[in-house]
Parts: C-alpha cells; structure tokens; sequence
C-alpha cells in the first residue's frame, strides 16, 4: 500500500467526484462507465488488504448507454438473475418453458377439480365455510370471488389492510361484500411499518413483508373459524414464479412430486419467522384459484366491465397494483438498488403461458411516474431514498475469494479506512472463485447477493431480526449439537463420511432429485447455526441450492484413487457452511467401467448414528422408487421430544477381566495407511491402529460396556489414578429420541462415564475431562435396509467410524462390526500410538473382548 489512507480517501473522493457523484440527483441515474469507475476504486482499495486471493465489486443499478438486451419472445431483461439467451436471443427461461411445455402445464387444472377439492375438506371438518378468500379489492381477487361465488361454494373474505391500500380498494371490499351477502373481515398490524422498513433493507420490496403479515393472519382466522382452505389471487405467472420455478431448476415437474414439498416449504415458511401455532399452519391448505383457471388479463377486465358493477378502478395506485398504494415503493426501491422491476420474473411467466401480451407486459412493467409521492412514503416508513448520496454504498457489492481465515467484518472496516464512508460496500460476499473470461467479470455468474423472490424467500425468512417477528419455533440445540459445537478447533470440520456403491451407473439427476427429497423431509439437513456472542442458534434455513456434485474418475488409474477420495471428502467437508447451510454434500462419482460410487457427508450437527440409519433408508426408497419412475413417497418424520434423554446404558459382562474362553485374537494390531492419517491440531498426526476381536464372526460385536470394561482394565493404571474418564457415545441406538424413532438429527449425547479397573463405570461429576474418548457403532451392515439398491463401498478411505476432526483427547478408540468381525480402532499420536503396540494393549482388548461375548451393536 502507498501513501497515507488520507491520500487515499482523498483520491477516492476525486474519483467519486469525476463519476458525477457531487451531484447527489445523479446517483439513480449512474451510468456503466461511472459506475466501472467506482468499482474499480473500491476493487484496488479490497486487493490491498490481507486476507483476500481475488475479488470483484458490482454497482447494481447502473444505467447502461445502450441499454440492456432483452428476450426476444418475452421481453425479460438481462439484468434479472442467472439470464442468459441462445444466438437467436431467446432467454433461457423461454427455452426451458418450450422444451418442458406439456410438463409445466400438467400442473394446471379445471375449476371443477378446485370445487372438488375444496368441498371434501370442509366436509370432513364439518365447516361453516368451505373457504376463506383473500380480498384485496383489486381487480384479480374481485374475480376470484364472484368465480367462487358462481361456482356455489360458501365463502368468507379476509383483507390485509397494510395502512397503504387504495380507498377505491377498501370502497370495493365493503360494497362488493354486502352486494353478494359476504361475510368480510379486515385486520391490520401496528407495527406493519416497521415490517416494510425491514423488508426493504433486506429484499429491497415491501411486497416481502406484506405477504408474511397477509399469510399469517389469514391462517390464523382460518383455524380459529375451522375453515380449512385459503384461496389466493396469485396469477399464474407469480404461482410459477413463486412457487415452481424453484423445482423446474432441479428437473423437477410432476405435481404428484412437487406438492408435497410445497406443502413442507410452507411450514418452514410459517415456522421460520412467525408465532403462529403449527396446529393453525396444519389445519389450514392453501389454493391458488388460477392454478384452475386459465382466464387472461383481458378477460378478467372483460368479466368485471360486464357483471361487477360495484367494482371499480383505483386511480391512486401504481400501474402495478390495483389496490395497493405503497407497490410503487417497492418498484422503485428494487429498480434503483437491483436495476431491474422486482416483478419481472412473473410477469414476463404471464407473456409465456399467454396471459399477457408483451406490449401489455411491458406497460404494466413501467416505472413510477409518481416520484414525490414515493418518497413521501419513503420517508413516514423511515427508509432512506436509494438516490440518496448516502445510500451509494448500498448499492455496491463485494465479492472476495479468502485467503485463508478472512473475518468480513474486519475487511470491511479495512476497506473503510481507505475509501470514503459512501463507497464502503453494504453486502460482503465470500465466493470460491470470481468468473473471468478474457479478463471480464462475468457478472451474470455472479450469484445475487439475496434472492428476492417470494419462491426463494421460504429459504431466507428466518434472516429477519429478533425484534421484527416473534421467536422462530424451531428447537433448541440438543445435548448432542451442544457438545459439537463445544469441540476446540473449527466445528464445521465436524462432518462424517460414507462411501456407498449404486447398482449400474450412478444417475446424477436421479442422485439431485433423491437429495432434493431428503432435504425436504429432514428439517436436520436444512438447520443453520449461527454465533451470537457466546451463544449458538439455530434455525431453519430451507433447502436452498442442491448440494450433489460431480467427480469424474473415469481416466484414473484404481491405484490413484484412495488419494482422490480422501482429497474428495475433505474438500466437501470445507464446502459445509454452518450459517449459511447446507449441512449435507453428495457427490456422484463416474468410474468408468467400474462400479460408481456415491459419497455422502454429513456434518455432526444434522446426524448421529441413528440418523445415518434413517437417512440412508430414505435414500434408499428414494433411488429405488426414482428407478422405477415412481413419485417418491417418504415415511413421514416423527415430532422431536424433550431434548432431555436417557443416560447411556452401560450394562455389560463387567467385569470382564479374567473371564475364561479367551479367544486369541488373529494377529497383531496393524498400523494405518496414509490414507488413514488424521491431522491431531498438535503437531503429531492422529493415525490408525485396527485390531480384530477373533477369527469367528460375530453377532451385533460386543457391548458399549463391555468395550468401556475392557479399556479401562487395560489403561487406568496407564493413564493414572483409580478410574479411567471416558467419554462415550453409542451411535447403535436411538440415543435421546424418547421413542421419536422416524426423527433425524444430532440426538445422541456424549456421556463422561468414571471407569474402573474391574469394569464398574458411574456418571462422572460435572467439569471431568475425559482422558479418552470411545465411539460405539455396531453393525456397520444395520446402516442399510434390508434389500436396499445401495451397498456400503467398504473403503478404509472414507470411513463412516473415523473422527472426522481433531477432538481434543490424548485416544480416540471407535468400535464396530464389519462383515461380520468385531474391529477396534484406536487413534492417537505418534508416541502413544508406539507405546501401546509395544506394549500390546489393542491387542490384549481385543482379546478380552473376544471371550467377553456379545451384546446388543
């Protein structure tokens, strides 16, 4: 770095100045070449600092001299999110949409199947009310109810009156209601501006907020009514936007597949943000009225023109919305921050199921001409005017590939101390790498830095801060994850392994849709954890972008691969995130003409022992029924207990030391390979010394207690004192389930247990550190099914039973069954490693254990 960081603050303000920025009028209509020019300060400003291989800075908003490029058939711009188009211009929405037609509209119905499906659940609550409408007043709900009505279901309205909807709007809700005889309810929220306010800073729309405030009151008066259906107005474009597009991304089109995980995404919708009761949110299902109606925009102004009478237009709203004042905020909010209309996404659907014209897309699509108005409401929310000078640095987005261990909060405050405070970038962003081609960033690789669709908004609700909504319901942090997160070193480290074999070729779009079904089903694989101060939350963070990759070992040669392996799972270990999830990765591995393989990791946090049982049995179904072209059905989750649980049973053959028959084990304990080299954080690796309990095969292996006995027969005295302080988990069983047994997890709690010479073992006191630690896992071939498609790969490389990280104890033994022999691997440093095998202690346990018996693995 050169000169002073008050010479560079000071060059910073000539070029700030030089991009037209001492005008603060200018700053909503920036142009590409100004906007160039302040990235590329602010660029060399984040290269000078420590802690970052590579980085990019993008000014969302810019206006560009030519303008953007457009799609051809649906007008979408180029700058909306993951854009691209083919040579004739067409984007690759209007790609997906003609390749996929007849798939995508198979999610569609009649207004008969609706009536159908609506009567049967208030016939079976035994409902006053077959449904309840949401109102708005607006031209779309205005329709749906008169459709309702016409189509004889009994019906109830609810409106969501935010302190911004039209008059005209309100005048249509009361007169329309009373002409048909409806009984009308509207409710409002004291706080909603501090709603809009938040939904602002976080998705830069107040459409966000509303809806969530609009959902949950609705779904509230649905169940205390006992009406067990919600319709909505949603139009078909925001129905496939909001809703679909998400599955389309994945391959994923049969409604028999997509409802039910709509139906989960809207509980994690409620539960990660609202105080609403799960019961409320169960009772109640939602129905989008134009999934079932194919009507365009032009005949629902037709039908209103000819029948409502009661109806009519607002003139003080946006071109946007027909009943809400403060739409317009949102627009032009999310046009100056974003660069492009927060609904172009639906809208341009509209165009492509044909329910909109593009001229007519492109009108409804306009900017606010309203600007004063926009900021009056600006300013009584209390959100500072995107044109503003000050908010320049919302604007700016920082990409930055760490080096190393890289706190963004410190970058940031470098980056500060050299350009001035409206250039410091609002949203940090770490990235793998940063997509150049001929040395351009390519923007559009670059991935949003908060998506901002309602669709994707079930994956990034519970964001919202303490104070906006009540207290998100999701568990707290059982005993188990406690003790995870309570490990020195870096917890995220703390994933496990498995290495499994499919039968022929392993399909990566049947392995992505199979984890899209596990994500789905298992609120443990979506949970984020995040560190606030000394303490750990967490959350629901959805499902996000699939975790399955590919791995082509086709052109390796057999002997090359235990190093690619081991380099395979300790790069998706690097890949777990705990706060911004996912807490699983799949990798689907090509082999050629040899067997392919998949390797799944898990991090602690989402699984115990008995959790990779439930998960690898769903699996399982999954890829068998996905065979099969069959929609894949789960056996639904059971409700988490009390964290509180059971203290592990340490009933064995104890003492064992002595006991007669003595089997001698087969040969002497064997060092590990490299590729069995555990990095210990002290300087000493932590390796492997595998030893076998007998020649015979055994049923289930020896008991947790008897393997506890056994060690501390042999290492009291070595490690000193009377007792020897063991901390034990027993993966085998349920753990702390309390009978949940479908319950995936971090539910198998770690115990200290005092250990004495003759096998007698009691709860240790509180603070005791545990001299070594013990896994217990059982039959490695009870992880599977019975008759499951998928077998275990059996590869020393990638082993279920191996710490996954440093634990911080002088030995880590882990006991389990393979093909039938009882196996003990001990793990620790160099210099006890070599004092134990010289001494032929593993091999004396071993042999204990071998005449011990066996027990429940």
């Amino acid at each position: 770095m050169t000169g002073s960081a008050g010479q560079d603050t000071a060059e910073t303000a000539e070029t700030a100045q030089a991009a037209g920025l001492a005008d603060p009028a200018r700053l909503g209509e920036l142009g590409a070449d100004q906007a160039r020019l302040l990235e590329r300060e602010v660029e060399a400003a984040l290269r000078q600092q420590g802690g970052v291989a590579d980085c990019a800075v993008v000014f969302q908003g810019a206006t560009v001299a030519a303008g953007p490029r457009d799609c051809v058939r649906c007008n979408i711009t180029e700058r909306y999110p993951g854009i691209t188009f083919d040579d004739a211009g067409v984007c690759n929405l209007c790609q997906m949409y003609e390749a996929n037609r007849e798939r995508i509209h198979a999610f569609f119905g009649e207004p008969a199947e609706m009536v159908r499906r609506i009567r049967a659940r208030a016939a079976a609550r035994g409902s006053a009310y077959d449904c309840l409408l949401l109102f708005s007043g607006g031209k779309d709900s205005t329709y749906v109810l008169h459709q309702l009505v016409d189509l004889g279901l009994r019906v109830m309205t609810f409106t969501f009156d935010n302190g911004f909807i039209s008059k005209t709007a309100l005048n249509n809700v009361k007169e329309i209601t009373e002409s048909l005889g409806i009984e009308h309810v509207t409710a409002t929220r004291a706080d909603q501006n501090k709603i809009f306010l938040l939904s602002l800073q976080q998705h830069k729309s107040v459409c966000n907020g509303c809806f969530r405030s609009l959902l949950d009151l609705s779904t509230e008066l649905a169940h205390q009514r006992g009406i067990p259906t919600i319709v909505t107005g949603l139009s078909r474009g925001q129905i496939i936007d909001e809703r679909l597009s998400w599955f389309y991304q994945q391959g994923v089109f049969d409604p028999a597949e997509i409802e039910p995980k709509l139906a989960i995404g809207r509980k994690i919708y409620h539960q990660s943000g609202s105080a609403i009761e799960a019961a409320a949110v169960d009772s109640v299902e939602v129905v989008d009225y134009f999934r079932y109606s194919d009507v365009t925009k032009t005949g629902i102004r037709e039908f209103l023109q000819r029948t409502s009478s009661f109806w009519s237009q607002p003139q003080d709203t946006g071109f946007c919305s027909s009943n809400c004042m403060i739409n317009d905020v949102g627009v032009y909010v999310h046009n100056q921050e974003r660069g492009y209309h927060n609904y172009e996404a639906p809208t341009r659907w509209e165009v492509r199921v044909g329910h909109l014209t593009v001229p007519e897309a492109d009108e409804e699509l306009r900017t606010p001409v309203n600007i004063p108005r926009v900021k009056r409401m600006l300013a009584k929310i209390g959100y500072a005017d995107p044109a503003d000078r000050a908010r320049l640095g919302s604007r700016l987005v920082a990409y930055y590939v760490p080096d190393g261990v890289t706190d963004p909060d410190e970058l940031r405050a470098a980056v500060a101390r050299v350009v001035p405070d409206i250039l410091v970038p609002e949203r940090w962003v770490p990235v793998e790498s940063i997509p150049r081609a001929g040395g351009q960033v390519l923007r559009e690789e670059l991935a949003p830095p908060r998506p901002t669709r309602f669709g994707t908004e079930l994956a990034d609700a519970a964001d919202e801060p303490a104070d906006a909504v009540p207290a998100d319901p999701v568990p707290p942090l059982t005993p188990a994850q406690f003790a995870v997160l309570s490990r020195p070193g870096r917890p995220e480290r703390h994933a496990r392994a498995l290495l499994l074999e499919p039968p022929g070729r392993a399909d990566p779009a049947r392995a992505k849709k199979a984890m899209l079904q596990l994500l789905m089903q298992h609120e443990a694989l979506r949970a984020r954890f995040e560190r606030h101060g000394s303490e750990w939350r967490r959350r629901d963070g959805g499902v996000g972008a699939l975790p399955v990759i590919g791995l082509d070992l086709s052109r390796m040669e057999p002997d090359v691969e235990p190093g690619l392996l081991r380099a395979a799972a300790d790069r998706m270990r690097s890949r777990i995130d705990l706060a911004a999830g996912p807490l699983v990765q799949l990798a689907v591995i090509d082999r050629g003409a040899r067997p392919s393989w998949l390797l799944l990791v898990v991090h602690e946090l989402a699984a115990d022992g008995h959790t990779w049982r439930l998960l690898l049995d769903d699996l399982s179904t999954a890829w068998r029924q996905l065979a099969a072209g069959e929609p894949v059905v789960l056996a639904p989750v059971d409700p988490a207990p009390d964290p509180a649980g059971p203290a592990l049973d340490t009933a064995g053959p104890a003492p064992v030391a002595g006991t007669a028959g003595v089997v001698p084990v087969a040969g002497s304990a064997v060092p590990a390979g490299e590729a069995c080299v555990l990095p210990a954080g002290d300087g000493e690796d932590q390796a492997r010394l595998r030893v076998r309990s007998g020649d015979e095969p055994v049923a289930g292996g020896p008991a947790a207690g008897a393997v506890l006995a056994a060690l501390a027969a042999e290492l009291t005295a070595r490690f000193g004192g009377d007792h020897l302080a063991v901390e034990v988990t027993d993966h085998s069983g349920p753990g702390d389930r309390a009978g949940a047994v479908r319950l995936a997890g971090a539910h198998t709690a770690p115990r200290t247990l005092l250990v004495t010479a003759d096998g007698t073992a009691r709860p240790a006191p509180a603070g005791t550190v545990a001299q070594v630690r013990y896994d217990h896992f059982g039959d490695l071939a009870r992880l599977l099914p019975a008759g499951a498609p998928l077998a275990l790969a059996g590869r020393d490389e990638v082993d279920l039973t191996a710490p996954p990280a440093p634990a911080g104890y002088p030995l880590t033994v882990t006991g389990a069954v393979r093909d039938g022999r009882a196996y003990l691997d001990w793990w620790c440093g160099g210099t006890l490693r070599a004092e134990l095998a010289a001494a032929g202690v593993p091999d004396r346990v071993a042999a204990t254990l071998s005449g011990a018996g066996t027990g429940v693995g």
